[in-house]
């Protein structure tokens, strides 16, 4: 029932707005003040300016008290197609995040397209990785979700290619990590997905991207042959637009020798584990725990 609501909700407000407004700010706008309705920051956790990494600004989310000297730092990147999502949309699922992990997570709050044009969204977060690395005192992860799921992964890919510090794990949720589109769920889920369509991804594409290549490895991660990485955690829905650019992905890696936890969901929508009303968003949460925690 739950998850059937929620999906109805989507359906008739995300998928709605990045259908068929036009405007991209007031998209943005209209997410915001949605998740402001349905979702608050846990009580006793904070989120506090935390300066800037080239145009990405950073906040730290964690408890108001502060945590532990040594817990684990959370680099995140947020959803939103390249071009919506901001700290008022994902405040709360990170306060929940750190909660979980005994943790604080540091956002990167990224430029967006189409005032800012690839590759500044990748370059911001290069910038955040150089940032949370001299940071962390203890153990440092990457985070995101949907295009931040797909951004976490490139800068991971990046910080390897470049001799960079290396995070502890990487959590990523219903990745976007193919911008060709050519995965074949894009067919077989659009009548399932309450969030994305092929419609709404071309369109952020566009924004983002505008006449550079998709396929390039900074945009799209999915295809850098360069695939040994730190331990995955990857969460998605069966029944999403973007399930094979998770289960493809997961093929890859583990062929690259990385290791891999794969934890898929079915019937639930895009990025389920932000919703805090589904029962099966807190499962994900303790699976993101359980990875955490068991990277040491």
């Amino acid at each position: 029932m739950l998850t059937a609501a929620t999906n109805m909700l989507l359906r008739r407000t995300v998928r709605r707005w990045f259908d068929l407004e036009p405007d991209v700010l007031t998209v943005r706008r209209k997410l915001d003040a949605f998740i402001g309705l349905i979702d608050a920051l846990p009580g006793g956790y904070q989120a506090a300016p935390s300066g800037q990494a080239i145009g990405a600004t950073l906040h730290t989310i964690g408890p108001e008290r502060g945590a532990a000297p040594d817990a684990p730092l959370i680099l995140y990147f947020h959803g939103g197609g390249y071009i919506v999502g901001s700290l008022a949309s994902h405040a709360a699922f990170c306060a929940r995040l750190a909660r979980q992990t005994g943790g604080t997570v540091l956002f990167a709050d990224y430029r967006l397209g189409p005032e800012h044009r690839f590759p500044a969204a990748f370059e911001d977060g290069v910038a955040a990785l150089l940032e949370a690395s001299a940071r962390a005192q203890g153990r440092l992860f990457i985070a995101g979700d949907s295009a931040g799921g797909g951004l976490a992964l490139a800068v991971a890919q990046a910080a390897a290619a470049q001799g960079l510090r290396q995070p502890d794990g990487l959590i990523l949720i219903s990745p976007w990590a193919d911008l060709t589109l050519s995965g074949p769920s894009m067919v077989a889920n659009a009548a399932f997905d309450a969030m994305l369509s092929s419609k709404n991804l071309i369109r952020m594409r566009a924004a983002y991207l505008d006449d550079k290549d998709p396929a390039d490895r900074r945009a799209s991660p999915l295809f850098d042959p360069n695939t040994h990485l730190p331990p995955v955690l990857l969460i998605y829905s069966l029944a999403e637009v973007l399930r094979d650019d998770a289960t493809r992905l997961a093929t890859q890696l583990r062929h690259g020798g990385t290791e891999v936890t794969e934890v898929p969901f079915r019937g639930m929508p895009h990025v389920f584990p932000l919703f805090r009303i589904l029962p099966a968003a807190r499962r994900a949460l303790r699976e993101i725990g359980k990875f955490v925690a068991a990277q040491r």
